[in-house]
């Protein structure tokens, strides 16, 4: 052992003096299994960082084993996107009892975080909602940042409770609940499959 490595006296006093000083406020002190705790909340996305407290735990997780693939180009995320609309998102996600990283990438993929996008079909805004959709939903105006979101989040969450699969209300989403309970799955049409691919590749890069 070097000289060097040994502390000083007065550096181990401060630091007797500073743990005193902790001991007089039981509020300095934090419990190990609360750290476990919290610590076990934040890896598994169980984690709100803007309460600082775990998301309730009817919250729907989605627990995809396959490894992640890093994106790259335009499919990067979060570059172009307000961060008061993600929080939108965010907020509505939560207070749904969602998972906030699959309603990003869900209209990730779906808009593109464009409120007033409108597809060809004429699906409208960020979760795309098509008009009798909408309608049933109770949104009124479906270019609406947050009424969409309510709506799509509501939707979702539906399905997720009628197939208690993932991916199979990922693509009742895309296709339909008619199509994925006929095929009782994922459909074989290109499209779907490529949007549920599409939504979990989003969903990894948002939790990393």
């Amino acid at each position: 052992m070097r000289l060097s490595d040994i502390p000083s006296v007065s550096s181990v006093l401060s630091r007797m003096d500073s743990l005193s000083q902790m001991t007089k406020d039981p509020r300095t002190l934090v419990s190990f299994p609360d750290l476990l705790e919290k610590e076990w909340n934040r890896q598994n996305g169980n984690y709100d960082s803007k309460t600082s407290q775990p998301i309730p735990k009817d919250s729907i997780q989605l627990p995809f084993p396959e490894s992640r693939e890093p994106l790259s180009g335009k499919e990067q995320l979060g570059k172009t996107t307000s961060g008061s609309l993600l929080e939108t998102i965010e907020s509505i996600a939560e207070a749904q009892g969602m998972d906030p990283n699959l309603v990003k990438a869900m209209v990730k993929a779906e808009s593109g975080f464009k409120p007033k996008a409108v597809s060809p079909k004429g699906a409208m805004g960020l979760m795309q909602l098509m008009p009798d959709t909408a309608e049933s939903l109770g949104v009124k105006d479906p270019f609406d940042p947050e009424e969409n979101v309510q709506g799509g989040v509501k939707f979702l969450k539906g399905l997720m409770k009628e197939f208690k699969d993932p991916e199979q209300a990922i693509a009742a989403y895309n296709a339909g609940p008619g199509a994925v309970k006929r095929y009782k799955g994922i459909p074989p049409y290109e499209e779907t499959k490529q949007y549920v691919s599409k939504v979990k590749r989003f969903y990894k890069d948002f939790s990393s």
